[in-house]
């Protein structure tokens, strides 16, 4: 058993510090705003490294369906578990071969999301703290109902287990607003000894917004030709909103970006990149590679214009005018952001993948099959017989996207290479 975060501050110490440096000493707008992006994760990932080993502190282990202001509101380090693994994919491949394999040797199914055993491996590698607590979903996927018991029976922390509604639309989000109100509100009171100040909340939801608000203006700006910024750059704003939504310091860096894009639609600076095709990425992409989409754009002239992930801020900021209608918006929030939307049903996917291929002007769609994800890979024969019958061009490729040894780089790029060739 090692300690907690053991693995994140060395992770941290041998490889986000240093790229943060050499892209500092950049002469170069991109890696200015990459090494803003670097700078931010460092900055939360150490708060949490901090708070593990402070008993005055709490950490909040929260899932998809949830977004970090109401955490914030009762003073909990927040960190969301299913953007966790990710820390590690592109940089300490050897900790996600190690966390996966904990996992299986303790009895976790190989053909469960890698996500849900990236976290048991590293529940049972000591990798989280006692001073923490978990609150999960239902949904999206079965792995997550797997993987958050084990975890609460192996570290012995508080667990609250939340039920996701099925359907989308403004009764399920006041009725997921009530569950919050009535559950998790009471549990975080009794984990942190904190009584809900609703002032506090609104506060936190208000400087939340003024980053939602940029976010989607930012987002705005990707239907234009050619865009304001590389693909590997696009997703930052709401990477940024899902890791640290009413903190200050997110708005900040959310600001500068927003800054950065609008001036570079206003001085009409040229992408380099000749843009052939824009494509949108159906699912989750493979963040082993986080070069994939430059490589796209600049062999294959392929802009990936959004991928799934990162495509959920459709949303209008939350209304504070009341305490309902701040947790129906809350709770709104939580259940758009990112994998709660595959808890849909396979019309609902499709409508979602259609709104955002017709919103970006894409003219091909990228389908992933990630291994374990029953839900994405059950709507593939659904999701293949309607591109067709539309005459879309589209790519289905099965991957993991947090392990490259089901598919590599190298193959995934094979196939794409190849299936744009024909169109």
């Amino acid at each position: 058993m090692g300690m907690p975060f053991e693995k994140t501050t060395r992770m941290i110490n041998e490889y986000a510090k240093p790229a943060l440096e050499f892209l500092r000493a950049l002469d170069d707008e991109d890696m200015k705003l990459q090494a803003m992006r670097v700078e931010g994760l460092v900055e939360r990932l150490e708060d949490l490294t901090e708070a593990a080993s402070n008993p005055e502190k709490t950490v909040a282990l929260f899932e998809f369906g949830l977004t970090p202001q109401l955490f914030y509101a009762f003073d909990c380090l927040p960190l969301c578990m299913e953007t966790y693994p990710m820390r590690f994919t592109a940089t300490q491949k050897q900790v996600v071969h190690e966390f996966l394999e904990a996992a299986e040797s303790a009895g976790l199914p190989s053909d469960v999301c890698s996500t849900d055993r990236f976290l048991v491996g590293a529940a049972l590698s000591g990798e989280f703290p006692k001073n923490a607590f978990f609150v999960t979903c239902s949904g999206p996927c079965d792995g997550t109902r797997i993987a958050y018991p084990i975890m609460q029976k192996a570290l012995e922390v508080p667990t609250l287990f939340l039920e996701l509604p099925s359907t989308y639309e403004r009764e399920s989000a006041r009725w997921y607003g009530r569950q919050i109100r009535r559950e998790l509100i009471p549990f975080l009171e009794e984990v942190t000894r904190k009584k809900f100040d609703l002032e506090r909340f609104r506060e936190i939801i208000e400087e939340s917004n003024r980053a939602y608000d940029l976010m989607l203006d930012v987002y705005d700006t990707y239907t234009t030709t050619p865009m304001p910024v590389p693909a590997t750059l696009r997703g930052f704003p709401w990477e940024m909103f899902l890791a640290a939504a009413g903190h200050p310091k997110a708005t900040k860096s959310i600001q500068t970006f927003h800054t950065e894009v609008m001036r570079r639609l206003k001085e009409g600076i040229p992408n380099p990149i000749e843009e052939k095709h824009r494509v949108i990425w159906g699912h989750v992409p493979p963040t082993f590679d986080p070069l994939f989409f430059d490589w796209m754009e600049k062999e294959l002239k392929v802009s990936m214009v959004m991928h799934m992930l990162s495509g959920s801020a459709i949303l209008r900021p939350i209304d504070t005018s009341s305490e309902e209608t701040m947790f129906e918006g809350y709770a709104w929030q939580g259940l758009d952001m990112t994998m709660s939307l595959m808890r849909f049903d396979s019309r609902k996917i499709l409508e979602y993948t259609m709104k955002l291929y017709n919103q970006y002007g894409c003219d091909s769609v990228i389908m992933t099959q990630h291994v374990g994800c029953n839900s994405i890979c059950g709507a593939g024969g659904i999701m293949r017989r309607y591109f067709q019958r539309e005459g879309i061009p589209a790519l289905f490729l099965e991957m993991d996207y947090n392990d490259d040894r089901i598919v590599s780089s190298d193959t995934l790029k094979n196939q794409i290479e190849e299936f744009f060739l024909t169109i």
